[in-house]
């Protein structure tokens, strides 16, 4: 992170339908997380709560979904791509993962791994509800 140089964010983007969608998160999400009111709290927190920072990735993917949708309906339609996407900021203390999708974060050490996010799958009974709530749907 530009703002905090002891911090890494590591990300990957997984366009579906095309890249379009893959390509402005991956443009836009640190600035977008940055902007943040946890981030900003995180930021100035002696402590570097992980708290905050858990706030400020689960912000950022909500406001730029709200962004992208923004952006594709500027396009006319040019793309409608979307992506899933797994992130993990690495701090001097501990990871913080956010994902969204089936994308899925792993820690191996030891000669063991160590599951770090869980799977939005679209056949588990909640996350098929979110969908549904949120408007959409689910085939197959």
């Amino acid at each position: 992170m530009p703002s905090l140089r002891d911090h890494v964010f590591v990300a990957v983007f997984d366009g579906h339908g095309g890249a379009g969608a893959a390509i402005f998160a991956e443009k836009n999400m640190v600035t977008v997380l940055e902007d943040s009111m946890a981030w900003k709290r995180y930021h100035d927190d002696p402590a570097k709560s992980s708290k905050y920072l858990g706030e400020a990735m689960i912000h950022a993917f909500v406001e730029l979904d709200t962004l992208l949708k923004l952006h594709q309906n500027s396009t006319n339609g040019s793309d409608t791509s979307g992506c899933t996407a797994v992130t993990c900021m690495i701090t001097p203390h501990y990871y913080v993962c956010a994902n969204i999708g089936d994308s899925r974060c792993v820690l191996g050490t030891g000669g063991e791994s160590i599951s770090l996010s869980i799977d939005h799958k679209p056949y588990d009974e909640e996350e098929e509800r979110r969908v549904i709530n949120a408007g959409g749907k689910v085939n197959w």
